[in-house]
């Protein structure tokens, strides 16, 4: 997913150059300081997980074309996250290792297995440096580093956009190479093993990653912009969820036992991304953007997401409605238990619903206000959004009959509110 987003924020400053080369004015005195963009975000799953989420961006266009950009984010989660197993007619107990000793929790007939102490914190911060080496040529470097308490990563970028065509095409390439170092807490459960022989390997894990885009932004007319990109990317290692397993059952449903997921040591990731933005009038605009991805895990996605702005008369204000449709299928080896064998499987396989086939719905609100600048610059933006997130599992594997009415694939439905500072 990093580097996903990595691809989406290289054509986003693709877009923003190409808005400023033929829309901003040459004596803009806006582009010769600072500016700083904040954020407080506050996200929350109905019954699981919550997270609060502060991010400061501050940047800089210098004279010559050069441009500097840093920012860091800081994540408190907490709350409960499922581990993986299945609801049952009886009670379940299990292990905690949201701590350096673990903690026993019990969850009760009927209901979704989580981990009701889950914590964590993360911090990460990065860089971007543009330099411009002719007049329709520019290179950017970069990198990123993040934190948590059994996670590191990092994280280093490149790319280079050529113009032509009058300035109204740019040509984006862009590469992006990312290292994980995985210390889980109570160390690496071996994939396939039994969750109750607790069954582990010391030291930490590793996984590495690399990915490339190739993308195109076009001035179409005065009024619409449209982008397109292909990005490929390659990730080996261990790419397991060290804290999630699955139910072994008997053939009437009982559970047995537990299983640690066991996934594929690489995957293999491809996607195509297309973003029109069009101004209406002087007070509407709207944005499409449309993306396809598969991997040879077999998950296939498809993504649609529509923004509205409407521009009070007045320009000191604006409302964005915004709609999000998302449908991603199975993982080939996501199986949401186990049918108990004498011994462990061997073969690759995962009840984690984030690989489940499912569908979800965002719905969304954003208000902004101009106000009076800070410093040389003339004004300000404070914004607020809320956004509304459903998502439906379609698990359609069939079930023993003692477990039929228990609701086995809940779906998750959550809010996020974020209060915005633009100076």
């Amino acid at each position: 997913m990093r580097l996903m987003a990595a691809s989406c924020a290289l054509l986003g400053a693709g877009a923003a150059r190409s808005q400023e080369t033929h829309m901003a004015p040459p004596d803009s005195g806006l582009l010769e300081d600072w500016s700083v963009d904040s954020a407080l975000a506050y996200y929350h799953e109905d019954g699981r997980i919550q997270a609060i989420e502060p991010v400061v961006d501050v940047a800089k266009v210098f004279a010559d074309g050069e441009a500097l950009n840093f920012n860091v984010t800081f994540d408190a989660l907490s709350g409960a996250s499922p581990n993986g197993a299945l609801p049952s007619r009886t009670a379940q107990t299990f292990s905690s290792p949201s701590g350096k000793l673990k903690n026993r929790y019990t969850t009760a007939p009927g209901q979704l297995p989580v981990d009701p102490d889950y914590k964590d914190d993360r911090i990460a911060m990065g860089g971007n440096w543009t330099v411009p080496i002719t007049r329709v040529d520019q290179v950017s470097v970069g990198g990123r580093l993040s934190a948590e308490d059994d996670f590191f990563s990092a994280t280093v970028n490149a790319s280079i956009d050529h113009d032509f065509n009058e300035k109204n095409t740019t040509l984006s390439f862009g590469i992006d190479n990312e290292f994980d170092s995985i210390h889980p807490i109570g160390g690496a459960p071996v994939p396939g093993s039994d969750y109750a022989l607790a069954e582990k390997q010391t030291g930490g894990k590793t996984k590495d990653g690399v990915g490339v885009l190739l993308g195109v932004t076009q001035v179409m007319t005065r009024t619409w912009l449209s982008e397109f990109n292909v990005s490929i990317d390659r990730f080996h290692g261990y790419l397991n969820d060290p804290y999630k397993f699955a139910s072994v059952i008997d053939s009437a449903g009982g559970t047995t036992g537990y299983e640690y997921e066991n996934r594929p040591d690489q995957r293999t990731r491809k996607s195509a991304y297309w973003e029109n933005r069009v101004s209406w009038s002087s007070q509407i605009s709207t944005a499409l953007s449309l993306r396809y991805m598969s991997d040879d895990w077999g998950v296939r996605s498809d993504t649609a997401q529509l923004h509205l702005r409407w521009t009070f008369a007045n320009r000191e204000r604006y409302i964005e409605p915004t709609i999000r449709w998302y449908r991603q299928t199975a993982a080939d080896f996501f199986t949401p238990f186990i049918v108990n064998t004498e011994k462990p499987t061997t073969d690759h396989e995962s009840s984690d619903s984030r690989l489940a086939a499912f569908h979800a719905l965002t719905y969304g609100l954003k208000y902004a206000q101009k106000l009076p600048g800070l410093g040389s610059r003339p004004e300000s933006e404070f914004s607020i959004r809320a956004e509304y997130y459903q998502q439906t599992l379609d698990v359609r594997t069939p079930v023993p009959d003692a477990l039929q009415g228990l609701d086995l694939y809940p779906g998750v439905k959550a809010v996020l509110v974020q209060i915005g500072w633009r100076f």
